[in-house]
C-alpha cells in the first residue's frame, strides 16, 4: 500500500482521511457533495448571459443568403439582425454557412454560420447625412441585469467573431433609445479576409434606467459607413447624451468599393468587463427567441362555401412581443377580401371573401 504524507496544502485547513476536506472558512468537501459555498453560479456566470438573440446566426426566417440578400433600409438580413442605411450606392445581407476552408477561427470555435453584408453598388464619397449599418434591438426586460442609472451599474461586454475585405478602424456602438444616450468603441480589422475575434468592454452607466418593459431599449450597432454629421467630433468613449459627430468618429468608408464583403457571427453582449465562452443555445430555443418577433406558418383555410368565405385561424407557435401585423394568403382562385380581422399576442383569425378553402401561408411580425 501506498501512502502520500502532506506537510501542508495551500488553502486547505484540515483533511479527513476518510471522509471530508475543509478548504478555507466554512467550505467542506465531502464524499457526498460540497458543503458551505452559497453559490457556484453567480454573477456573470450565473444564468443566460447573452441578452444578444440569433447571435451565432443559425436562424433566417426570411430565407436571405449572402447571395440573395436584404436590401432595403430597414430590413432583416438574418433573424434580430436589421440593416440600415442611407446612401447612394446599394448593399445584401443574408446568412452564409461557413466550412473549413472560409470559416478560419472562428469555424474552429464552433460557428458554421455567419452574417454576410456585400457591397453591390459603391458610394466613394459620403454626403454629411449618410450612413450604413447593422444593429440589433433588446428589449428592456432583457437588460436588467446590467442596473443601469442606478448606483450599481455594470459594465457591458460585447464579443464577436468578424472578417473583413478592408482593413481598418471599425466602430460599435450601444444606444440607449430610453435616455437618448450612447457609448461607441472602435475595433481594427488587422488583416483582409481574415476571421478574427473582437472583445470590446463599454463602461457602467449610472444615469438614465432601462424601461423594464418590451420596447426596444438599446441597440447595439456595427457601423459600416458615417458621413461628417457622425463623425465630426471625438469618438464618444464614455456613456452621454447621444451627438450625431461623437457617434462614429474614425469610421472607414466600407461603401467605397463594391464588391467590399464583411461577415460577423459569434455574437455575445454580457454583463461584466469580461468576455466569457459564447453562449450556445440549441436550435429549438434560437428559434423560439427569434419568433417572438417574427414568425411564418401554414394553416388550412376552410369553411362556409356557399358564402365564399375562407375561415383562416393560426395559432402562434410563441407567443409575440405584443400583437403582431400579419399577412397572408390563401391558395385558392378568386381574389381575397377581409371581412373579419383579429389578433393578439397568441393567434390571429381571418374571414376572407371569394375563396372558400385552400391552405393560407402567413407570416406575424412584431419587429422592434
Amino acid at each position: 500500500m501506498a501512502i502520500v504524507n502532506f506537510n501542508s496544502i495551500s488553502g486547505v485547513s484540515t483533511i479527513s482521511a476518510t471522509t471530508s476536506m475543509t478548504v478555507g472558512t466554512g467550505v467542506t468537501i465531502t464524499t457526498n457533495g460540497i458543503v458551505g459555498i452559497t453559490s457556484i453560479n453567480s454573477g456573470q456566470l450565473g444564468g443566460s448571459r447573452n441578452v444578444i438573440i440569433n447571435g451565432s446566426m443559425v436562424v433566417s426566417q426570411r430565407g436571405f443568403t449572402g447571395s440573395s440578400g436584404a436590401t432595403g433600409n430597414t430590413d432583416y438580413a438574418i433573424d434580430r439582425f436589421r440593416i440600415e442605411h442611407n446612401q447612394d450606392g446599394a448593399v445584401s445581407a443574408g446568412q452564409t454557412t461557413m466550412n473549413s476552408t472560409f470559416g478560419g477561427n472562428a469555424y474552429a470555435d464552433g460557428f458554421q454560420s455567419a452574417l454576410h453584408y456585400r457591397v453591390t453598388t459603391a458610394d466613394a464619397s459620403l454626403a454629411a447625412g449618410q450612413y450604413a449599418l447593422i444593429r440589433q434591438f433588446i428589449e428592456g426586460f432583457n437588460l436588467q441585469g446590467f442596473k443601469k442609472g442606478t448606483a450599481n451599474a455594470q459594465q457591458y461586454t460585447l464579443s464577436f467573431w468578424v472578417r473583413s475585405s478592408l482593413t481598418g478602424t471599425y466602430i460599435a456602438e450601444l444606444e440607449d433609445f430610453d435616455n437618448i444616450r450612447t457609448v461607441s468603441k472602435s475595433y481594427t480589422i488587422d488583416t483582409a479576409n481574415t476571421w478574427e475575434k473582437k472583445t470590446l468592454t463599454y463602461p457602467a452607466d449610472t444615469t438614465g434606467v432601462f424601461d423594464n418593459d418590451n420596447g426596444g431599449s438599446l441597440s447595439v450597432n456595427w457601423w459600416f459607413a458615417a458621413g461628417s454629421t457622425f463623425t465630426s467630433g471625438t469618438l464618444n468613449t464614455s456613456w452621454a447624451t447621444r451627438t450625431g459627430a461623437s457617434r462614429a468618429d474614425g469610421q472607414v468608408n466600407f461603401l467605397a468599393t463594391a464588391g467590399n464583403n464583411f461577415f460577423l457571427t459569434g455574437v455575445q453582449l454580457e454583463v461584466g468587463a469580461t468576455a466569457t465562452e459564447f453562449e450556445r443555445r440549441s436550435f429549438p430555443q434560437e428559434l423560439a427567441l427569434c419568433q417572438r418577433y417574427y414568425e411564418t406558418g401554414r394553416s388550412w383555410a376552410g369553411g362556409r362555401h356557399n358564402d365564399n368565405i375562407a375561415i383562416i385561424t393560426a395559432v402562434y407557435k410563441v407567443t409575440k412581443r405584443a400583437a403582431p401585423t400579419h399577412t397572408y394568403t390563401v391558395h385558392v382562385g378568386g381574389s381575397i377580401t377581409n371581412h373579419a380581422n383579429y389578433t393578439d399576442q397568441t393567434h390571429f383569425y381571418n374571414a376572407t371573401g371569394t375563396s372558400s378553402h385552400g391552405e393560407a401561408t402567413w407570416t406575424a411580425s412584431i419587429e422592434l
